[in-house]
């Protein structure tokens, strides 16, 4: 694995960690698709012009160049941003109206940002109209375009349902669209350094050496995005929903994101996977200092979660990295999340095999045991019965015979213990 510096990552002072919108503008802004204002700001409330969105769909999609076209009020498109309005013109990306004006400073609203993503990007018409509560309200134009952006996830709506075709889109909400939908489309040719689309390959599952260095203590790996190999950056940032999660949510198939720096390394992913809706059963994927994390992207604030198993009875401060990779329910009642472990997962049971049968092993527990406390009945000297399925990994002495491993050879077990015995993922046999 490789341990590498964090790249410069190109940040704004009004858009925090904290911010819905940090990992949309930090990504397409440190990849040049969007810039941020003089004073150093990104003004993430400020309004988008038609000629500013042009620009960024240009530069993002690698435009050719192209004169702009006699319109009535050229002289009105910015200087600075002729030859990427140009390019988006041609292209058809930007068009302008049967008076023959371009109008390039009137703000972009909401439904004609729909527009201007679908043409660009080609996003695949939609079987059904938007299900919007304002569906009437949005312009003939933009209809077909709002209905394949929302069945693409790439528009939503309100909390009230509404989709406000007439709304100026804010700069953030622009970053946000854009993302997702080179996200959609795999990737951004003329921003080679904004990786995007699936993952194709996440990182490792149950490594015991990776689980020490989750979220919560930074991270050194690689994973794939749309088949290209990233290596992480110790310290780099993943975020899921607008808040920062840890490396082990991110699953083979989430739709994701990342800025790829001078030196090659990953600073930061977004992860735009859908969260399974409340409440949900799954195993724990991550933890951060704030929040649990399931393999289905639910996500859990800790000071809200109440660990059970058994007669035991602990809030998520206390155990956090015993809960790594352990099955659960989660149950909700008012503010309050309670936790039921159903099966921990024990990262390193060792011990000396006292007797083999098809199938399954007994391990007599050495001194040397790493027991979690999610397991307190087990001390050592303690028999326990380990389950060897098909999807079992056993390697060392024996490897090439692994039904029929000698007795008194020492075992190392990692697997999920339930009902007093272990379905070993991992059995590593030495003499």
């Amino acid at each position: 694995m490789l341990s590498l510096a964090v790249a410069a990552l190109l940040t704004f002072h009004d858009v925090p960690k904290t911010s819905w919108a940090y990992p949309d503008v930090v990504l397409l802004s440190s990849a040049g698709a969007m810039h941020g204002e003089r004073s150093g700001s990104f003004a993430p409330t400020g309004t988008v012009s038609r000629e500013q969105a042009a620009a960024t769909l240009a530069r993002v999609l690698a435009l050719p160049a192209a004169p702009l076209g006699a319109f009535r009020d050229r002289a009105l498109v910015s200087p600075t941003l002729a030859a990427d309005v140009a390019r988006a013109v041609h292209a058809g990306v930007l068009e302008g109206t049967l008076q023959g004006y371009l109008d390039p400073r009137a703000p972009l609203t909401r439904a004609a940002a729909a527009a201007l993503i679908a043409r660009a990007f080609g996003i695949a018409a939609a079987v059904n109209p938007p299900a919007f509560s304002d569906a009437k309200s949005i312009p003939a134009y933009a209809q077909a375009d709002v209905a394949a952006l929302s069945a693409a996830g790439i528009v939503e709506g309100s909390a009230q349902g509404a989709f406000e075709p007439a709304r100026p889109v804010t700069r953030a909400e622009w970053a946000a669209l854009l993302l997702r939908a080179v996200i959609a489309k795999g990737g951004a040719p003329g921003v080679p350094s904004l990786v995007a689309g699936s993952l194709t390959a996440a990182l490792p599952p149950n490594d015991p050496a990776l689980a020490a260095q989750s979220s919560l203590g930074g991270q050194a790996g690689a994973l794939e995005i749309a088949g290209r190999t990233l290596n992480l950056a110790q310290g780099a940032l993943v975020y899921r929903q607008g808040a920062s999660t840890g490396f082990f949510a991110l699953g083979k198939g989430d739709p994701a994101a990342a800025w790829v720096g001078p030196d090659g390394s990953v600073a930061l992913i977004e992860d735009l996977k859908t969260p399974a809706p409340d409440p949900a059963a799954g195993v724990v994927a991550d933890l951060s200092p704030t929040a649990l994390y399931l393999d289905s992207g639910a996500a859990y604030p800790a000071a809200q979660v109440i660990l059970h198993y058994g007669s035991l009875i602990s809030t998520l401060s206390t155990l956090p990295s015993y809960l790594l990779w352990a099955k659960v329910s989660v149950q909700k009642t008012g503010g309050t999340l309670t936790v039921n472990v159903a099966s921990p997962y024990v990262f390193d049971l060792q011990g000396t095999i006292a007797s083999v049968s098809q199938g399954a092993l007994t391990l007599r527990l050495s001194a040397s045991s790493a027991l979690s406390p999610l397991v307190p009945a087990l001390a050592a000297g303690d028999l326990v019965q380990v389950q060897t399925g098909t999807g079992t990994s056993i390697a060392g002495v024996g490897a090439d015979a692994p039904q029929t491993p000698a007795i008194g050879l020492s075992a190392q077990v990692m697997g999920y213990f339930d009902g007093g015995a272990v379905a070993a993922d991992r059995v590593t046999i030495s003499q």
